[in-house]
């Protein structure tokens, strides 16, 4: 899903756990902002073909939510986390009881009961299947295979299909994969703010389409038993994110042991 604001022309992208659900809140109830789409697009009634939560431009385009044309006349924005923070967070939702909740939870907003009645199951039992995974390998070996993993398969499906490959030159090479597995979604955005300084970089966005009021952001969707992500890493675990993973740290300035600079402003995406 995306959140697009007509009267001001914004249009939000939705990254996991950068705090969207937060500023999604927001826009909503400040702005007048809607859901895009409103609400899950099934086929059949089973399959789901665009999630309302967390979709790409090209997706909200591809299936003519929003055409070229308008887009263009819209500022779009998304959200960017610290990586060495996001990949602790988004174990800590494996190894804590987060996704177990989500998957057994009869909330029908929850993810498990979003994804289609044909793939309900198969869904729930790939989760339950990451929930022992991160349970047995720990933090290090789980951030390995996030990390590493998908680069490998990427290089073997480029060898295993090079003159389909020669017609897409965007479509996973490996830059746009390493900045995927980074920062998620962001693709083709206009601007891009810091979960780290969420409100602040808000707002700067916010005066940019004519919004003089400075509103405050809570926070939602709050991860349980959230450690510390510098606790979380070995040496090794480090090492991956450092090694894998430096010129998009580089991108938005991120380190391990420094927080970003608050003096820094909401970045151009076309940093990216």
């Amino acid at each position: 899903m995306a959140i697009i604001c007509r009267d001001y022309k914004l249009l939000f992208i939705q990254v996991p756990a950068t705090g969207c659900s937060s500023i999604s809140e927001v826009l909503i109830e400040k702005l007048g902002g809607e859901k895009l789409p409103g609400k899950d697009i099934m086929l059949a009634g089973k399959y789901k073909l665009v999630g309302e939560k967390h979709n790409t431009l090209k997706q909200l385009v591809g299936f003519n939510l929003i055409d070229q044309k308008e887009l263009k006349s819209y500022l779009t924005f998304g959200t960017v986390r610290n990586p060495f923070d996001r990949f602790a967070s988004a174990y800590q939702r494996y190894a804590s009881s987060w996704w177990e909740q989500m998957i057994q939870s009869d909330d029908p907003n929850c993810p498990a009961n979003r994804v289609g009645s044909a793939h309900r199951q198969r869904y729930v039992k790939n989760v339950q299947h990451q929930i022992q995974l991160a349970r047995e390998e720990g933090f290090e070996k789980w951030l390995s295979r996030k990390i590493l993993i998908p680069q490998r398969l990427d290089r073997r499906a480029k060898f295993g299909f090079k003159r389909w490959f020669k017609k897409q030159p965007l479509l996973l090479t490996k830059s746009s994969l390493k900045m995927n597995i980074a920062y998620p979604l962001i693709d083709g955005v206009d601007r891009v703010i810091r979960y780290e300084y969420l409100e602040e970089d808000f707002n700067q966005i916010l005066s940019q389409v004519g919004v003089d009021e400075y509103i405050p952001i809570p926070h939602t969707n709050k991860t349980p038993g959230k450690k510390s992500y510098q606790a979380q890493y070995s040496p090794e675990a480090r090492s991956i994110v450092e090694r894998e993973l430096a010129k998009e740290l580089a991108t938005f300035g991120y380190t391990f042991d420094e927080p970003i600079s608050e003096r820094q402003t909401a970045f151009n995406a076309s940093l990216c």
